[in-house]
């Protein structure tokens, strides 16, 4: 008998467009990954994969709840309600509840030492108890107690799809079959006191049952075909078996809801009455064919979980509207770039030796926190089954309505010129693309200084450039280059460009300006042996150039800094090798981050080190990198992976977004991009309350100012260097004390010019 509760506080969840706070998370979930609908008396909730919508009824807001501010884990299977109480459940068997203004976390059969999966599939209410359906049995639920009651195996395979009480008697769905056994019935967790339902055609003894439903005198089940288009619905009553005569197209979801039977379908919403006939159907939702998980009725009207819409109320096919899908098109991400503030999101991947997924997805833009999505549903130039895998994008600088799209398929480079649609398409006919096995691979992209776009792209010469009039070039990276996969791409601030490859190392390249001219093309590749570039491998996967101008390069088995570029071109034997950094660790030398597969580096404002790695998750190292700032992981922040595909920062914000193989995660942080004006400095919160118990954040000043913050009287409580243009102080005294309540003066000067403000905070305890 378990006798112990875990207890969450239920954090208010933040609005789409809030401000973060510092160390504040956002997953960025998509609608598209819908799991179901439920319904308390003060919330609806529609779950997807990663976080659950929650439109409140009393002021129709909406607000997202994820493990960031609440929930307890990601992979979200199921949902139901009742009453006051909302309960979750996860592919790993957790459990969440939701009463009122509380979380309850149930781990426990999460935690059960036992072999197999525990994914939650459905839930069934009976007063206090709730069954809850999983792969691993039937687990009875005694939610007055937060208590693990005892576990059900109904047969051989425990797995359970579905669950319900019909005529005081338990019956489950399962891959093999209906069984039942009386609710009353004492060890229940022993097979041979259930029975197996027989009195069924026998072309269902066996088969796969999914949806289960009490609905008046009837039990409702679903056989779960193999082939798309044809489940098929059955119900017996006063012991007799009849088909349902008119078959929903694909079975998502059965509810009974305000005395009503209701068939969510890919294909929309389909409404039976008590003679099992149908009475109501909506097949599309804002004017779209309804792909729904769930559906309930409330307050007159239905409300869908939808694949496409997001969260959806309608009173019929034609009048509907979406309540929320401020969302990504999909929760795949794999590059990421970002500027002044516009956020694009590559949502394609490759495999881990860039062989393609065939994803779908398409791309994403974050801006003003509305998500626009570019796919084969809103673009005609995506063309499903022929645009797959977007693996780069890029936001012009000087116009961030132009974006660029890279793919690994047969559609060739796109363009957006108003932020809006694709307006030109560049292939091996009106470029210098090289089409690679039937197929355009662009694997990554940068504009320069000049607005010139230079890409990758593998073949005999894998490095191209279009110029800002539409002129298109191409460069040599050398013969060991030809047809190598070039992996990633960057431009540093002298005009190089440096090209990571898969087999070959780091090459950097300079035209010196002449595009037309080769003969004054500079060339350097970076391999592994000492006195020739000393990198750790020959698979670069990420590099950047820091404040101080320093390369930091990231390759499959390690991470090595080219602290000198001077003679890059010119010098000689070990002028340009790059070297490790090494650290004395209880008296053992040992390399940083040892040989760890990075995979993302990024500089933040500060000149701070963001890595990322294939297996540990995201470092934060201080501008030297001898000293760990952050370390964010699965076990100890809400990263959703720890398998880190790419880290870019809004350097307005200081937001860190990081795209992972599970999806898109943010984190706010307190290094942004210094401001030699003080054009626009900041302090939140402001007034800062009593109930404020994280830092105060200063932000919008120039980098590495000199920061004193004083009383009215000139005392200086607190003095500091700012991260780049930001600064965070905790509210206490240079003695550890808290501040006392009043007024209180930000004085900032900038270390490097004439630079300089004052801001004021207001402080109340």
């Amino acid at each position: 008998m378990i006798n112990r509760i875990i207890l969450l506080i239920y954090l208010m969840p933040f609005l789409s467009g809030a401000q973060l706070a510092m160390q504040d998370w956002r997953i960025h979930f998509s609608i598209s990954n819908a799991i179901g609908i439920a319904e308390t008396e003060e919330y609806i909730y529609m779950a997807c994969a990663n976080g659950v919508i929650e439109y409140s009824k009393s002021d129709q807001t909406v607000s997202q709840l994820t493990s960031t501010n609440g929930l307890s884990d990601l992979g979200i299977s199921a949902i139901d309600g009742k009453n006051n109480l909302a309960i979750i459940g996860y592919e790993n068997g957790n459990i969440d509840i939701i009463e009122g203004n509380t979380i309850t976390n149930v781990p426990w059969i999460k935690l059960a030492e036992t072999g197999g999966e525990k994914q939650v599939n459905s839930f069934y209410f009976d007063n206090d108890l709730i069954y809850i359906a999983t792969k691993e049995g039937l687990v009875i639920l005694d939610n007055a107690k937060k208590e693990i009651k005892d576990t059900y195996y109904p047969y051989d395979n425990p797995s359970v799809n579905d669950v319900t009480i019909y005529q005081d008697t338990l019956y489950v769905s399962t891959s093999q079959g209906i069984y039942y056994a009386h609710k009353e019935q004492t060890f229940l967790n022993d097979k041979n006191q259930w029975n197996h339902l027989t009195t069924i055609p026998s072309y269902l003894i066996n088969a796969e049952i999914q949806e289960l439903e009490t609905y008046g005198d009837k039990l409702v089940f679903s056989y779960n075909s193999p082939i798309y288009g044809e489940d098929s619905v059955y119900y017996i009553q006063n012991g007799n078996f009849t088909p349902y005569t008119n078959n929903p197209r694909e079975l998502r979801d059965m509810k009974v809801d305000d005395g009503k039977l209701f068939f969510a379908t890919y294909g929309g919403i389909e409404q039976i009455n008590s003679n099992m006939e149908m009475e109501f159907n909506i097949w599309e939702l804002n004017g779209q064919f309804a792909l729904v998980e769930g559906a309930l009725y409330y307050n007159g009207e239905y409300w869908a979980a939808d694949h496409k819409g997001g969260l959806v109320r309608a009173t019929n096919t034609w009048n509907n509207s979406v309540v929320f899908n401020n969302t990504p098109y999909a929760d795949g991400s794999y590059r990421i770039d970002i500027q002044y503030g516009t956020v694009l999101v590559a949502g394609g991947g490759l495999t881990h030796n860039q062989q393609s997924n065939y994803l779908n997805n398409g791309v994403y833009r974050l801006k003003d926190e509305k998500w626009t999505n570019f796919n084969h549903e809103t673009q005609d130039s995506i063309v499903f089954g022929i645009s797959w895998d977007f693996i780069t994008v890029a936001v012009n600088p000087d116009n961030t309505n132009e974006l660029i799209f890279g793919s690994s398929s047969q559609s060739g480079l796109m363009r957006v010129t108003d932020g809006e649609n694709i307006s030109e398409i560049y292939d091996q006919y009106n470029s210098t693309l090289e089409i690679v096995s039937d197929r355009y691979i662009v694997t990554d992209a940068k504009y320069d200084q000049d607005g010139n776009l230079w890409l990758t792209n593998p073949g005999i010469n894998p490095l191209k450039m279009m110029t800002p009039e539409g002129v298109w070039y191409e460069f040599s990276m050398g013969s060991a280059a030809k047809n190598q996969y070039p992996y990633r791409l960057l431009i540093d601030n002298e005009g190089n460009k440096w090209v990571g490859f898969k087999s070959v190392g780091l090459v950097a390249f300079n035209d010196n300006g002449t595009f037309d001219d080769t003969s004054d093309d500079q060339l350097r590749t970076l391999i592994t042996n000492e006195g020739y570039g000393n990198l750790p491998s020959t698979f670069v996967k990420s590099f950047a150039q820091d404040i101080d101008g320093e390369i930091w390069i990231g390759t499959e088995t390690g991470m090595v800094i080219l602290y000198n570029t001077d003679q890059l071109y010119d010098g000689g034997y070990g002028d340009y090798d790059a070297s490790p950094i090494l650290l004395e660790v209880d008296g053992v030398i040992e390399k940083l981050l040892g040989e760890s597969d990075v995979t993302a580096i990024t500089i933040d404002g500060g000149n701070r080190k963001w890595i990322g790695t294939s297996s540990s998750g995201v470092f934060c190292l201080s501008p030297d990198g001898t000293e760990e700032i952050y370390r964010y992981t699965t076990e100890n922040s809400p990263l959703i992976s720890d398998n880190i595909l790419d880290i870019r920062i809004d350097h307005l914000t200081g937001e860190v977004f990081i795209a992972t193989e599970s999806g898109l995660v943010s984190v706010r942080t307190d290094a942004s991009l210094g401001d030699p004006e003080f054009s626009d400095v900041t302090v939140f919160p402001n007034p800062v309350r009593p109930e404020h118990t994280g830092p105060i954040t200063v932000q919008g000043l120039d980098y590495e100012s000199d920061v004193k913050i004083t009383d009215v009287s000139g005392n200086v409580v607190y003095k500091t260097v700012s991260n780049g243009g930001t600064v965070i102080w905790d509210g206490n005294t240079l003695t550890g004390q808290r501040a006392k309540s009043g007024v209180y003066l930000v004085w900032a000067a900038s270390t490097n010019g004439k630079g300089k403000k004052v801001a004021k905070i207001v402080l109340i305890n």
